[in-house]
Order: structure tokens, then C-alpha cells, then sequence
């Protein structure tokens, strides 16, 4: 584990930023004092997934995690529920921020381990959020394989990530279907993920995450030509804020929405 400890902040991005996970994601272990790396030194870009000669190796350590977990007074990972995120829940920041607006008296520390997803892929809900962004859902894309985040959640955690997630549907996948490999070298048999309420955006087929909400909005004004999508993504997320069903509606009228296909 990576002795490099940085605090999590408490103010959110901006929307049209979303969906904040920087460059890379990453390893790390949320913890009250701040958020410490697990992956080791240089090993940012190294695949979580060991190759049929390398089922040996891990990334992080199971035993590690559990013994921070332990000194922190935490529930170890055997009695935690793991879920995958697809987008702004991937960095331990967005967690952060999600227990300190809850209000509620939370054990803050909260395992973050990369992994990679055979047979799912990103793109993006639709319906807007609260502050008018696009955000990412889960969907089924046979061939596909995705580099993402697998979190360790303990009930009350679970309870409060629940709340803030008003247009998913948390649901649990099987592993036969969707093989998940972690990089402690684990490959449990199921594990959750978030998925949309409403469908995803497609057009013919989902249209993949788009990391910049403006190409987004672009994207969705070159086919349906819609005025609320054209502008500034800051002024477009601020009037989609204002009119939460405007994009679900738009969609819906312009035959752009499928079924994720995971339930």
C-alpha cells in the first residue's frame, strides 16, 4: 500500500466536468484522515486482469486492505457488498462527498480496487441529474471489455450511496454473464452494479460514455437539432437543472433510448 495520503474534498465539480474521474482511475482506500493510493508505485497503467501465464499476480493486497480496514474499526471486506462503478463513484472523492452530505454518522473507510468487466459497457442514462448532466449507466455489450472500479460498500455506506442514486436501480450480476476480474486476483461469482431506471441513449445502438459533457450535447443536437442541448455545456447542464425531464422526454420523442439488457 502506497504511503501517499491525500484529503478527499467536500465541494462537488462542476457539472459539465462530470464525470470527474480524471485521467485514470485508480486503487485507493477512503479513509477518515484522507484517501491513500493501494496501487503500487508504477503501476497506474498495468492491466488488473493477469494473463493466463500470470494468475499469480495482484495488484493489491486482499490482507492489506482488510488489516486497514481492521485498524480503522471498520467491517471487513467479507461482510461488505461489492459493486462496480460506471462513472463519478469510481474516485474515492465522489464517496467522500456523498457520506460528508448525508449528515449521517458513517465509518468513512471504504475500499476502491480497479478491475476489469468482460461483456458490459458505459454509456450514458437517460435522464439527467439533478444538477443537469448526462451521467454514465451500465450496459450489456457482448465482446466488449472495460477497465473500472469495484467498491466495498458496509450496509449504512450501502444505504446512503442508495439515496443519491435516484435513477438507478441497483442489481446484482452473475458473473457467468458478466466475468469480473479484480486486481487483489479475485474473480468473485457476483457483484452490483448501478443500473438506469430510464434506459440508456442510443442511437441505433448506445452511444458510448463521452468524457466531455459538450461532446455529448453536441452529439445529441447534430440528430435531434434540439435548442435546450445548444450552447455552452455549463448554460446547457443549468438548463437541464431547471427542467429535469427535458432530456428524457427529448429522447424518448426521438426513438433514442434502449434497454440496458441486465436485469
Amino acid at each position: 500500500m502506497s504511503s501517499s495520503t491525500t484529503s478527499a474534498p467536500t465541494l462537488p465539480d462542476a457539472p459539465e466536468d462530470y464525470p470527474w474521474t480524471g485521467p485514470a482511475v485508480r486503487s485507493a482506500l477512503l479513509l477518515g484522515s484522507g484517501i491513500v493510493d493501494l496501487d503500487p508505485e508504477g503501476a497506474d497503467d498495468a492491466p488488473t486482469e493477469a494473463s493466463s501465464g500470470d494468475r499469480d499476480r495482484a495488484l493489491v493486497d486482499v490482507a492489506t486492505i482488510d488489516q486497514a480496514l481492521a485498524a480503522e474499526g471498520a467491517a471487513p471486506l467479507a461482510e461488505r457488498t461489492l459493486v462496480v462503478a460506471v462513472g463519478s463513484n469510481q474516485t474515492p472523492e465522489t464517496i467522500a462527498r456523498k457520506y460528508a452530505r448525508s449528515g449521517r454518522d458513517l465509518q468513512i473507510a471504504t475500499p476502491f480496487v480497479r478491475c476489469t468487466v468482460h461483456g458490459l459497457a458505459v454509456g450514458h442514462c437517460a435522464h439527467t441529474s439533478a444538477s443537469g448532466y448526462i451521467p454514465a449507466a451500465p450496459y450489456r455489450a457482448d465482446g466488449e471489455r472495460m477497465e473500472l472500479v469495484a467498491t466495498w460498500f458496509d450496509d449504512a455506506q450501502l444505504a446512503v450511496l442508495d439515496e443519491t442514486e435516484p435513477n438507478y436501480e441497483r442489481v446484482r450480476l452473475d458473473a457467468s454473464l458478466f466475468p469480473l476480474s479484480l486486481a487483489t486476483g479475485e474473480e468473485p461469482a457476483r457483484y452490483d452494479v448501478y443500473a438506469s431506471s430510464w434506459g440508456v441513449v442510443a442511437h441505433e445502438r448506445p452511444i458510448p460514455l463521452r468524457l466531455r459533457q459538450q461532446e455529448m450535447f453536441d452529439e445529441l443536437v447534430a440528430i435531434t437539432g434540439a435548442p435546450v442541448l445548444i450552447g455552452d455545456a455549463a448554460e446547457v447542464c443549468a438548463r437541464l437543472a431547471a427542467a429535469p425531464d427535458a432530456l428524457n422526454t427529448l429522447v424518448r420523442e426521438h426513438g433514442l433510448v434502449a434497454e440496458d439488457g441486465l436485469r
